[in-house]
């Protein structure tokens, strides 16, 4: 199987982690038809031996005979060889024609990627340059889901060598694909494409912001820890004001029209999700517990960016007035509260139950929000997806 010429632009962003091997399935199927083809006619001629051997001890009689059929009978005797050898020419002839299988299905599945992957680059580049991290995103997530399914299908051929070797009991390591070899192949096509393009400038600024507060420095450093790439650019993400995708450890900002304090508070809410990587999973959750668990890392994020804003507020002496969904509904709950026991002649709130209230006010507000946003259909949607989503991380970042 060769890839089509139109593709092969593209195939060069993925060939070092996809490499299709040389196309040789015609000749690997003969060589496999040909064991199995040994393997009957030494099965039998097995038979035929077996049958004459057998009138021979038991039409004679005496100590050559009865030597002839012990050294016939035993384990390393030349009957138990020759059905050993019939046995093992046709697993291995069986156990190469399911590599071969293999080895198309992995190309097919190459090409597959592949055609998804160029089709979705040209609707990016229609898109004009603001869509150059999600281009970035769609050739990452299409490197991944092919170095997961490679490591299966190499995962498989591994097992079938293994099986056919054991149950043959015959020397088969030419079995071993030559795909599997390792591919050297430079990727320096894909830093051309400059989808790593970043504002120097807004990153500097934002990180003299998050440098001012606890919670801010802590995201740094955690990023900075973890490997995680940061850029900022213009209109990149479509309209949202941040994304981290996880499937190559990016976070993206989108400064179009954003200040650095606001840039920040998106740094700190990504973050959250980093720190969440893989979490929660679909796979493993049912579709209500999934959906809430993904809103509740969403809200999460929100109340630590609004964490991360109070104490910058705090630094620079300003009064801020908790400007956020979150802080609106924390200081409305516990005035409220508070305006109910002045009214039965009860002490404020403490400082824990100001707290509990507040942030308890707080959070449904958020929840509120991110259903009001699509976020509890998108999340259902994913759910309904998820055992397609390695493909569809090609085609659609997962934001």
């Amino acid at each position: 199987m060769e890839l089509p010429p139109h593709l092969a632009g593209v195939y060069d962003l993925v060939k070092d982690v996809a490499p299709l091997g040389l196309p040789d399935e015609e000749e690997r199927m003969k060589a496999a038809r040909s064991w199995v083809d040994l393997g009957l006619e030494l099965r039998r001629s097995s038979g035929e031996v077996e049958a004459a051997a057998r009138h021979a001890w038991t039409a004679n009689k005496g100590g050559d005979v009865t030597a002839f059929q012990a050294h016939w009978e035993d384990e390393n005797g030349l009957g138990r060889r020759l059905e050993e050898g019939s046995r093992g020419a046709l697993l291995t002839g069986l156990g190469t024609m399911a590599i071969v299988i293999l080895r198309v299905m992995w190309k097919a599945y190459v090409v597959y990627v592949v055609a998804i992957l160029a089709a979705s680059l040209l609707a990016a580049l229609a898109a004009g340059p603001a869509s150059t991290v999600i281009r970035y995103a769609r050739v990452m997530g299409a490197r991944r889901t092919l170095a997961q399914m490679r490591k299966k299908f190499r995962e498989q051929v591994e097992l079938v060598v293994r099986d056919t070797l054991h149950r043959a009991g015959v020397i088969g390591y030419w079995l071993i694909p030559a795909y599997t070899a390792p591919v050297i192949t430079s990727v320096s096509s894909l830093w051309d494409l400059d989808l790593m393009r970043s504002d120097k400038e807004a990153q500097r600024l934002t990180e003299e912001v998050l440098r001012e507060t606890p919670a801010g420095r802590a995201a740094l450093a955690w990023a900075k820890d973890h490997g995680i790439t940061v850029i900022y650019q213009d209109d990149s993400l479509l309209g949202a004001d941040g994304a981290y995708m996880d499937e190559v450890d990016v976070l993206a900002l989108d400064v179009a029209g954003r200040t650095p304090e606001e840039l920040a508070e998106a740094f700190v809410h990504e973050v959250n999700h980093a720190r969440n990587e893989g979490k929660p999973n679909p796979l493993t959750m049912g579709r209500e517990e999934y959906i809430k668990a993904a809103i509740e890392e969403e809200v999460d994020g929100e109340v630590k960016a609004h964490e991360m804003r109070v104490q910058l507020a705090a630094a620079r002496g300003e009064s801020w007035g908790w400007e956020s969904s979150y802080g609106y509904a924390y200081q409305a709950a516990v005035e409220q509260e508070n305006e109910r026991r002045r009214e039965q002649d009860l002490p404020p709130l403490t400082a824990d139950a100001t707290r509990r209230i507040g942030d308890e006010a707080g959070r449904e507000a958020l929840r509120e929000w991110a259903r009001s946003a699509g976020y509890e259909q998108e999340f259902e949607r994913r759910w309904d997806l998820r055992f397609l989503q390695p493909v569809l991380d090609v085609a659609a970042p997962d934001w």
